[in-house]
């Protein structure tokens, strides 16, 4: 056994209760709400970040695929216009100025979609916000119905629900020209 006096004592004390304040000190930092709120809206902020950064490249794409088949399409209506137009001489200008608008109308509906994705980043943030509650719901109904066949109809309205929101926040935002909340 070893001995120690009193005042070596009392110093081993003081030392650890030191050593307790401060671990207190350190581990009240790491539950104080506000510290976890600000981790958390940190995160957040990070993870929206993040997937407006990952869908914009998927509605450049989709972008894309729909101007194609709008000009597929166009192209098809060209076609079957022509061939009427060979029979009925006297409406070829008529045709052909409509012919010319429907081309440049698909032109300008894909760079008026790509300046309002490059002009206004929330609205794009909103739409992947969208998308992302969309697909977990989605999944979740796909998970519910193959337990519970019962469930895929209100998980579907549920979709429907969240698809419908997506279609409002758009149209709101074409028609009212205004920031979204």
């Amino acid at each position: 056994m070893t001995s120690t006096s009193p005042d070596e004592i009392r110093s081993d004390i003081e030392a650890t209760r030191a050593r307790l304040g401060d671990d207190l000190d350190e581990l009240s930092d790491r539950v104080s709400p506000q510290k976890v709120a600000g981790r958390t809206a940190q995160d957040l902020r990070r993870r929206v970040s993040s997937a407006t950064e990952s869908v914009r490249p998927k509605v450049a794409a989709t972008t894309g695929t729909a101007t194609e088949k709008a000009r597929q399409t166009a192209d098809q209506a060209k076609a079957t216009v022509r061939r009427q137009l060979d029979a009925h001489p006297q409406v070829t200008a008529t045709a052909q100025r409509a012919r010319e608008t429907a081309g440049s109308a698909a032109g300008s509906a894909s760079q008026t979609v790509h300046r309002q994705l490059d002009a206004h980043p929330q609205v794009a943030a909103k739409v992947s916000q969208v998308r992302d509650t969309a697909g977990g719901a989605v999944n979740a109904g796909r998970q519910k119905a193959a337990a519970n066949p019962r469930t895929s109809g209100s998980v579907a309205a549920a979709a429907a629900a969240l698809l419908a929101l997506l279609l409002f926040v758009l149209r709101r935002r074409r028609q009212g020209g205004g920031e979204l909340d």
